[in-house]
């Protein structure tokens, strides 16, 4: 006769030894898992470190007035530096601190090259200050102060009512502004002949040109009709004009001065 206690415990063993060799499974699987896991990180930190993504090239682009050389000093990298681990907004704050330089774009290329693209500021006038020249970018920036101004080929804004002119800031100033703004709206020939602003104030806004013609300019708000005008008298006139009032046009007609009229 079959003893019904051994059946149950004779099953109750095998589910038991079952159940065993489920978890033996699993904790195999498990160490197995880890060991993969640790492997990887070991061999990719073994990679990571092994030079493969050290930077050996640094590729400048876009510079005109910043050298390469002084471009790569200020990012601060030697042989070492892994290109996946250093931080672009770290090198473009570092490359920015020039002030010639408008904008940086970094790029990775692996394994080994890291490009750098810059956008510098490029100087629309120079002003004269307590002695000293300052060039000057389009948005009123102040880009580097120089001790002589003979070698730009660029126009002097002077009499501009400013007491203090830094590098790397931006001049906070109406005269100034309204100067800009006469030159960024000319053509590239007319802003060529012009070698001086005097911008005491915007009303006052007076320009000379190559062959010293005077005129009265004022307010830039009407630049583009102004600028068109001038272009048209000066083709047409000549030298024969030495001054030229565009001040109220197009409210009013232009009053000009010919070298003929002077006693």
């Amino acid at each position: 006769m079959i003893d019904g206690k051994e059946i149950a415990k004779s099953k109750a063993e095998e589910r038991q030894n079952k159940l065993n060799r489920i978890r033996r499974q699993r904790r195999i699987k498990l160490l197995v898992i880890i060991v993969i896991i640790l492997a990887v990180v070991l061999g990719t930190y073994k990679l990571y470190n092994s030079g493969l993504f050290s930077i050996n090239k640094i590729e400048v682009s876009g510079n005109k007035f910043v050298t390469t050389a002084k471009i790569i000093d200020a990012c601060k990298i030697n042989q070492n530096s892994n290109i996946l681990s250093i931080s672009t907004r770290r090198l473009k704050n570092r490359i920015m601190k020039n002030p010639w330089i408008k904008d940086v774009t970094i790029r990775r290329a692996l394994f080994h090259t890291l490009k750098i693209e810059v956008v510098e500021r490029v100087p629309i006038v120079i002003i004269s200050s307590n002695g000293k020249f300052y060039l000057v970018d389009d948005e009123s920036f102040v880009i580097a102060e120089r001790q002589y101004a003979d070698d730009l080929n660029i126009p002097s804004v002077t009499e501009l009512p400013v007491s203090e002119i830094k590098v790397g800031e931006r001049i906070m100033n109406k005269s100034l502004e309204n100067a800009i703004k006469c030159l960024k709206l000319m053509s590239p020939s007319l802003r060529k002949s012009i070698t001086l602003l005097s911008a005491a104030s915007v009303d006052k806004l007076s320009l000379y040109n190559k062959d010293n013609i005077e005129i009265l300019y004022g307010a830039a708000e009407q630049a583009e009709e102004k600028n068109k005008l001038l272009e048209a008298i000066l083709k047409k006139e000549g030298r024969q004009v030495i001054f030229i009032d565009v001040r109220n046009y197009p409210k009013s007609n232009p009053v000009l001065r010919r070298i003929d009229s002077v006693p």
